[in-house]
């Protein structure tokens, strides 16, 4: 019967769908002969990206920036690597591979310079995660809120969703921690009393009760650099020579 074709079809079509692969498709990149990439990090090149977005009157309004060429972490720092550092700091059973938290600002700017590092600008950050083409989210526009299991009230090993990473191969940049960069909190019209008071972090999310949202690429929070909390992670960068 007609009807049974139509509906055998329908659900053919769903679940076409629903296995179809939604990875990120990822950018080609030519790394220059002269330049080694570090292991666990990743080579950005130069070019312009999208930065901000036209109805976020706190960004850059969506204006086209170039950039440098730089490197960034692949993976948001973790517990494991940051003992390494600090090996007073405690790690529970099994918990190596989740992100560090719960250190501030200059803790962390002062482990990137132990590696030969910097924290990230927030140009550079936003650049890794979105792709020259300005995407609103790491993983791209199919799902806004691609949850597969992820509480989003705890964080998961920062090399777990390779099916969320960035169009330039870079995990956990948007759903896992906030994660420090270098600069200050500056927006147009902000009032002298919050100028040189806060740092930006990017790529967490917003929770309420129990109900949470995923940040997109361009969406700027801030913290004061004292700040140590449990959402609050980060990773490093570093110049091309």
């Amino acid at each position: 019967m007609r009807w049974q074709r139509f509906l055998l079809l329908l659900l053919l079509s769903f679940w076409i769908s629903t296995c179809s692969d939604n990875n990120v498709e990822q950018i080609s990149v030519q790394v220059p002969a002269h330049i080694k990439v570090p292991e666990g990090m990743v080579y950005i090149p130069e070019g312009e990206f999208i930065y901000g977005h036209a109805e976020d009157p706190k960004t850059a309004l969506g204006q086209k920036v170039f950039l440098n060429a730089y490197l960034i972490d692949r993976y948001e720092l973790s517990r494991g690597e940051y003992k390494k550092f600090r090996a007073d700091v405690p790690i529970a059973p099994g918990k190596k591979k989740l992100p560090v938290t719960l250190v501030a600002f200059e803790e962390a700017r002062e482990y990137c310079r132990s590696e030969g590092k910097r924290l990230p600008t927030e140009q550079e950050w936003e650049k890794a995660a979105r792709g020259p083409a300005g995407g609103k989210w790491p993983w791209g526009s199919y799902q806004p809120h691609p949850n597969n299991g992820f509480s989003g009230f705890l964080p998961e090993p920062v090399d777990k969703r390779q099916e969320w990473i960035s169009p330039y191969g870079v995990y956990g940049m948007g759903h896992n921690v906030w994660e420090w960069t270098s600069d200050d909190w500056d927006y147009n019209g902000m009032p002298g009393s919050e100028k040189e008071k806060y740092k930006v972090i990017r790529g967490g999310l917003y929770q309420s009760h129990l109900k949470i949202d995923f940040s997109p690429t361009w969406a700027r929070n801030f913290m004061e650099p004292s700040a140590r909390y449990n959402f609050i992670g980060f990773r490093c960068a570093k110049d091309v020579k």
